[in-house]
């Protein structure tokens, strides 16, 4: 949310789309590599449509010459995206792969995940302190 609004602070539309853009290139581009890589290392999972592997590569090839034209040509927008992507590593670090939090922590994540559906009029079904009360 942080993140969101400072860029709404800069209030050029033009700018906001190819940080958006940048950065759903990106995402879209990972995803690619990581089909590939589970294609290579598990070539016996099921899968509902399978493809073959020469238009994820192709894909990969024009992916690779986009992101890097964008660099190229507006290397400070690019690395506005990149530090929004990495503004979301504290939180995965924090939310997700710390396990053993203090009981404090946990119950301060519940009340903002509450405070949050309450503002969102968001329910989401979940056992715990929530529906008890």
């Amino acid at each position: 949310c942080l993140a969101t609004l400072v860029i709404m602070l800069v209030g050029d539309t033009y700018t906001l789309i190819n940080y958006v853009s940048f950065i759903n290139y990106l995402c879209y581009g990972v995803t690619i590599i990581g089909l590939i890589v589970l294609r290579w290392r598990k070539p016996k999972i099921f899968r509902p449509i399978k493809v073959n592997l020469l238009i994820p590569i192709t894909y990969l090839a024009f992916w690779a010459f986009l992101l890097i034209f964008s660099l190229y040509s507006e290397p400070i927008v690019c690395g506005v995206g990149l530090v929004i992507i990495l503004t979301g590593v504290p939180v995965f670090f924090l939310g997700v792969y710390w396990r053993n939090k203090p009981k404090c922590v946990n119950r301060l994540i519940e009340s903002i995940t509450c405070w949050g559906q309450k503002l969102c009029f968001v329910v989401y079904p979940q056992g715990g302190v929530a529906e008890e009360q």
